[in-house]
């Protein structure tokens, strides 16, 4: 056996190996919003094909988690979890083929990562519809990568059925590939701003014709809002468009400041050769910091029960409620944010993830650490990897937290 299927298979003995222990460690009552797809679910396999009302997304998840229950007369808690742990597994099978495909160092290692990063756990194991949805994404990125822009549009509708928010990454997936396929050579050209921009204009007829099939998904989100009336499915009341919500970047800053500790610390160096050569970033911060200071806030009613229960809402509460806690929660924020600007990417069209994320995250009035999940994956699958024990480092803290995590879910006392 060759190198690369050894190591596949140790990938997946691995993995089925973590999924088939948590499942088993895991208690059979029903956590949080599994309630509510759980029932989808039931409906599904009693032939009903009716709605949940309490379930924002469309029922594509729950399709999907249904069928082969169905096939194999399936339909208890861990059985259901088992299908769905095995689709959402599929997450780092398609994060190791773009790796592979792109000769990139370390693809094991950084696809052990995916299987331990503490953002994922415990939805690997628990009926939810995040990894499903990102195991479509990432299937989008990778065809659209080979210049499958057809297939992906295909699987980009897919994934729109499984989590309607998907829309927002396939955004970054087509501004990508019109990037790659010539205005990113276009915009580097030139020694003036307006060649620069006729360069571009040039080059982007061409590249909306060999990239229109990405734009599908985009029209058919768009025709659904219509239609829909809004983004969400069920329990409209409590997920309204309409308005902008910067708590939900900040805090997404300081959720990937504890994730990316490792990688923080290790850039130390090079945030300081940052500032150094660029000193208008120190005012740049300052100016930044007032403006959280002053629009923190933490309005969802979902975001604002049970800080005994939910530790999320116990952090946002800190944050909302006690000037100490918000005040030293920014320069994390900002170290997060520094330490992951100095982070290089491998493909100069990835730049598109950062401003694709902020447009996505402003929107959600909810905050909700699970909408990180995207942009944290992408950017894990896009960027530049470190020196091999930094990395093993980062895989260490994503174990550590993931089974802090789990062990708190799993306890039936807290939950993220």
């Amino acid at each position: 056996m060759s190198k690369t299927g050894l190591s596949s298979v140790l990938l997946a003995l691995i993995t089925l190996g973590i999924l088939a222990s948590s499942l088993y460690l895991l208690p059979d009552q029903l956590m949080v919003d599994e309630h509510f797809h759980h029932g989808q679910i039931q409906f599904f396999l009693a032939g009903e094909f009716k709605r949940v009302p309490e379930i924002t997304v469309t029922p594509g998840y729950h399709l999907i988690v249904s069928a082969p229950a169905a096939l194999l007369g399936l339909d208890q808690v861990t059985a259901l979890r088992a299908i769905s742990a095995l689709l959402a597994s599929s997450v780092i099978f398609l994060a190791w083929l773009y790796w592979r495909a792109h000769a990139a160092q370390q693809p094991f290692l950084r696809s052990l990562q995916l299987l331990a990063c503490p953002l994922l756990w415990p939805f690997y194991v628990l009926l939810y519809t995040d990894l499903l949805a990102l195991a479509a994404l990432l299937a989008v990125v990778l065809l659209a990568d080979r210049q499958r822009f057809k297939a992906a549009a295909c699987i980009g509708l897919a994934a729109l059925f499984i989590r309607q928010t998907n829309v927002f990454w396939l955004g970054l997936v087509w501004l990508m590939a019109v990037h790659q396929a010539g205005i990113g050579t276009a915009l580097a050209a030139g020694d003036n701003l307006s060649d620069k921009i006729r360069a571009a204009g040039q080059a982007l007829v061409p590249a909306l014709k060999s990239t229109w099939p990405l734009l599908l998904p985009l029209f058919a989100f768009i025709i659904f809002l219509v239609l829909n009336r809004g983004v969400a499915v069920g329990d409209r009341m409590s997920h309204q468009l309409g308005g902008l919500y910067p708590s939900q970047v900040f805090f997404m800053l300081l959720a990937l400041w504890l994730v990316l500790l490792p990688l923080h610390i290790a850039n130390l160096g090079n945030i300081a050769a940052l500032v150094r050569k660029r000193w208008w970033i120190i005012p740049a911060l300052l100016l930044l910091g007032l403006y959280y200071w002053f629009s923190f806030a933490v309005t969802h009613h979902y975001n604002l029960g049970l800080p005994e229960f939910h530790l999320r809402n116990r952090v946002l509460g800190w944050l909302a409620n006690d000037p100490v806690a918000r005040l030293l929660a920014f320069p994390l924020m900002a170290w997060s944010l520094l330490s992951i600007a100095v982070s290089p990417l491998k493909e100069k069209a990835s730049i598109w993830l950062f401003p694709v994320t902020v447009l996505a995250m402003l929107p959600a009035e909810l905050i909700e650490q699970r909408y990180y999940i995207p942009p944290l994956v992408l950017w894990l699958l896009f960027r530049q990897p470190q020196h091999k024990w930094q990395e093993i480092s980062l895989l260490l803290w994503f174990a550590l937290l993931s089974a802090a995590f789990f062990a708190a879910a799993s306890s039936l006392k807290y939950f993220l």
